[in-house]
């Protein structure tokens, strides 16, 4: 799960969100949104949008330029008309009242404390202990989860985990707007909250909770 941070031109700080609010080549107001690594675009006041990888926005100096995601926290930039980009780890583009903001990617962060603990610390992976036992690390990309086999120089992407839970129970886990969705293995239903309570390695019980 990617969010931008947006900081206005000139300030000192910015937040944090889910959304852009652009302006587009033809000063058309659009609002984008990651999504399963692609952008959904929805041109302002109208019911539904589309889908693709690329973003057509006025920068700056309402010159117009097209942007492509590369990987989970680059931009390719291109200006119309031009043979070649570059990459960078920011867009400096128009908001719907012609302002001038800079947006970055965030990519979502695991808050882990173990068991008993009041202190804990911030990391983009997760490490924990599967179904049979083995032991993988997992990070968020894009609304997935990518799973990668501890010693393993590669992994995969799915949009469920299963992790073991305190105690040694097996659920399974999927991700549901800002939140997870955890079911028992077995069960015909579940719950939702913001909190994975998993076995690392080692045995060590934690609670991750989305940053």
């Amino acid at each position: 799960m990617s969010s931008f941070h947006h900081v206005k031109q000139g300030s000192g700080s910015g937040h944090d969100d889910v959304i852009m609010n652009y302006v587009s080549w033809d000063g058309s107001n659009w609002t984008a949104k990651i999504h399963h690594g692609k952008f959904h675009h929805t041109r302002q006041g109208a019911p539904s949008g589309h889908e693709d990888v690329i973003l057509n926005y006025k920068t700056w100096d309402g010159s117009n330029w097209t942007l492509r995601l590369v990987g989970n926290d680059k931009f390719h930039h291109q200006r119309e008309g031009a043979p070649s980009g570059h990459e960078d780890v920011i867009i400096n583009y128009k908001t719907w009242g012609g302002e001038n903001y800079t947006a970055s990617l965030r990519t979502s962060k695991f808050h882990h404390m173990a068991k008993g603990q009041s202190h804990g610390h911030d990391d983009t992976i997760l490490n924990y202990v599967t179904w049979d036992g083995s032991e993988w690390t997992m990070s968020l990309r894009n609304g997935k989860f990518h799973h990668v086999k501890r010693g393993a120089p590669s992994g995969h992407e799915d949009v469920i985990a299963n992790y073991k839970t305190w105690g040694g129970d097996n659920w399974t886990c999927t991700i549901d707007g800002n939140k997870f969705h955890h079911t028992k293995q077995g069960a015909h239903s579940g719950h939702h909250d913001t909190i994975i309570n998993y076995i690392t390695w080692g045995g060590g019980e934690y609670t991750a909770r989305l940053v």
